[in-house]
């Protein structure tokens, strides 16, 4: 695959050291890779490189004390993958002709179309291994992007050679992520015709990790959100029917889920416990009969009271005064 992203190290660092020498220790080692180590005032750096048939590898690690600036430039578009690997801050992608910049936070990940232009990679003082990998995005057809979701609008700027660059939401990083890219880079060899079929098996497996990554980080949060709006619409519906007359377990057991998850559910989207939702729901509609002008005794009933007085205590000392107070007071 021809280099379609120049990262030019050497204008910053000056030119590489001879083989001999070592500046820094990758973290994530291609060992049939091409690798260059840079080192000056400036800081350090090492650059490995992979050139396959159907997708290129750049793993950048450098050590700088100051805030620093890599030029990039795009020679033709391709759908890229950019994960950054540290303890310190974010970097920026900045394409220059637009004026934007695009964030990837340490230890996360990011797909990103890039046509074709100069770009900088702005890198804060630090420590940072940087794993690029891009691939053709022709790799998807015949309808076998649909469950990428994430990726729809990137490979739609692919197919139709769209003059603007184009990001994906971002996802976390963690350890089976880089397992991962480290399986992939000790399987492949120069010159070795396996190393293509791994370099497409590693593509289309970080592909499917990062989907699942996105899944856990964002989609789940909004199931969970769904499901609390379900709980609060089943406890609300039942304070109607039964008033105070009922069971929060049987609620959680209409929902399938446990009595803990309930509370979780509740607490989490509302900050209240499922009974002081319930209480808050009987109390409301409390107000609301008695500002109708229905008695006490009559509301009492429709919230499930035995006893009148065991509800005109309640009343009292949820809303802070009697129900005929509550009744003067809104029909003054």
């Amino acid at each position: 695959m021809k280099t379609a992203l120049q990262i030019d190290v050497a204008q910053l660092f000056g030119e590489p050291l001879g083989n001999e020498n070592t500046a820094l220790h990758p973290r994530i080692r291609m060992s049939n890779a091409t690798c260059q180590q840079y080192s000056n005032p400036k800081g350090q750096a090492c650059l490995q490189q992979f050139d396959g048939l159907l997708g290129f590898i750049n793993i950048m690690d450098v050590h700088i004390p100051t805030d620093i600036v890599i030029p990039l430039r795009v020679r033709h578009s391709d759908i890229h993958i950019f994960y950054v690997i540290t303890d310190d801050f974010a970097i920026q992608i900045k394409d220059i002709r637009q004026q934007v910049s695009y964030t990837i936070s340490f230890n996360r990940g990011r797909y990103i179309y890039f046509p074709t232009g100069d770009y900088q990679l702005q890198i804060p003082a630090g420590r940072y291994t940087i794993v690029n990998f891009y691939f053709r995005g022709s790799i998807f057809r015949d309808g076998n992007e649909r469950p990428f979701q994430f990726l729809h609008s990137l490979i739609l700027a692919y197919r139709q050679k769209d003059p603007n660059i184009c990001c994906s939401i971002d996802f976390r990083v963690g350890p089976r992520t880089i397992l991962l890219m480290k399986t992939i880079m000790a399987n492949i060899k120069k010159g070795d015709l396996d190393s293509e079929v791994n370099i497409l098996w590693g593509i289309k497996k970080l592909i499917k990790l990062s989907k699942e990554k996105i899944f856990e980080e964002y989609d789940k949060i909004s199931e969970s959100h769904l499901k609390s709006k379900e709980a609060y619409a089943f406890i609300k519906r039942a304070v109607a029917e039964y008033g105070q007359d009922f069971k929060l377990s049987d609620i959680a057991a209409q929902l399938n889920i446990s009595k803990d998850y309930l509370h979780l559910l509740i607490h989490s989207y509302y900050g209240l416990s499922p009974q002081e939702l319930k209480i808050n729901l009987m109390l409301d509609l409390a107000k609301r009969y008695i500002a109708d002008g229905m008695h006490t005794d009559a509301v009492a009933y429709e919230l499930g009271y035995s006893a009148p007085s065991s509800f005109t205590r309640f009343f009292k000392k949820r809303a802070g005064m009697t129900a005929s107070d509550f009744f003067n007071f809104n029909n003054q």
